[in-house]
């Protein structure tokens, strides 16, 4: 069995993801690649119509496809309707480096819903029965059509057959098999392709996003290294809590005659410690800490850490840790209370001297 390839990334908000590799972007950017490489003559679909040229390209052509400016004017579908309105969000999440957010995992599964419609045998969305009319008989001399009956009959997924050859021979096409069909449900023409898979497309559109959804389910980010950016948030977290309230007790932290806190040597301490992610809602509290934004990610955070903190923040940090527990005052284990900025006096250094001046008046 091969091992699972791991990879680091930016999380698009300066923070930094180690996970077990999505192969689904790179497999959207081959498709795209795919569809941008095959030319409208490619795909045997050139021309113009109401003054506007077709796209140059099988991916162009999806995202216009049966739009307002593009659909031919026997076509009853409006624009509203075409692969371009439900392509555009997917596009722009697959494309972007960030990581991916509950809400575009949604939209990838709205995609996948509304796709059934393209797939659907005898919907008129469905590629393969985009229909096409055209003489049911005709006559060729010299090389051209001298002669066609007026009854039509109908051609499915592509115009491309026999006659359209034979009627515009300087197009140069030529009778692809497959494409089209005298049959509902048969052809699989370039559009379908595109977005099933097929000769000119192996992966299609709709299997890079099945790969897609399985792997934001199932794929974890094993760790997460995160500058904090709401020390607040952070300070909710029971781990770091934890470890915050255990920390400054300890007199590591403290020279042995004062309460004044080492900041530098806490923060590094910090650095070097791990912390379980246990449910959705502290990983929903990781996000906010981590990004300062509501914004929620499609797979599930395992572990974090903090890689990066300055005195400033360490000390919020303590600050709102302090201030969600019982305690107003830390005693430190070297005797003297927690002394900090922005803290509220302690008794420590009172007490101390109060008790030395009580003992030097007895003595006197």
């Amino acid at each position: 069995m091969s091992k699972t390839e791991k990879t680091r990334k930016d999380d698009g908000y300066g923070n930094t993801v180690d996970s077990d590799e999505l192969t689904f972007q790179a497999a959207y950017q081959v498709w795209e690649t795919k569809c941008k490489g095959l030319s409208a003559k490619d795909i045997q679909s050139e021309g113009k119509e109401k003054g506007r040229t077709t796209p140059p390209n099988l991916f162009l052509q999806l995202q216009e496809h049966v739009t307002a400016a593009y659909r031919r004017p026997e076509s009853k579908n409006d624009g509203s309707k075409g692969v371009y309105k439900l392509l555009e969000d997917v596009i722009n999440s697959l494309k972007n480096s960030k990581l991916f957010t509950e809400e575009e995992e949604k939209n990838l599964e709205k995609f996948k819903k509304n796709m059934r419609v393209f797939n659907k045998s005898g919907g008129k969305l469905n590629p393969s029965n985009t229909v096409f009319t055209r003489p049911e008989g005709y006559e060729e001399s010299g090389g051209k059509v001298v002669s066609e009956t007026e009854a039509q009959i109908n051609i499915y997924g592509h115009y491309v057959d026999e006659y359209f050859v034979a009627k515009y021979p300087k197009k140069k096409y030529e009778v692809v098999t497959g494409w089209s069909s005298r049959e509902k449900n048969v052809a699989n023409p370039p559009y379908k392709q595109a977005l099933f898979g097929g000769p000119l497309i192996e992966e299609g559109l709709m299997d890079i996003i099945e790969t897609a959804l399985k792997e934001l389910k199932n794929k974890k980010i094993n760790l997460y290294t995160i500058g904090i950016k709401r020390a607040s948030a952070l300070a909710r977290l029971p781990s770091v809590k934890k470890w915050v309230m255990h920390s400054i007790k300890s007199k590591q932290y403290y020279p042995e005659n004062s309460g004044k806190i080492n900041i530098r040597a806490i923060s590094n301490a910090l650095l070097t410690q791990e912390f379980t992610v246990k449910n959705e809602a502290e990983q929903r509290i990781l996000e906010i800490a981590a990004t300062n934004k509501e914004v929620h990610f499609a797979q599930t955070i395992v572990a974090f850490k903090v890689g990066q903190i300055s005195p400033r923040v360490m000390t919020t940090l303590i600050r709102e840790v302090i201030s969600r527990g019982a305690q107003e005052h830390i005693k430190v284990k070297n005797g003297y209370y927690l002394q900090m900025k922005e803290l509220s006096d302690p008794p420590s250094d009172t007490w101390k001297e109060i008790k030395k001046s009580w003992m030097q008046h007895l003595w006197a």
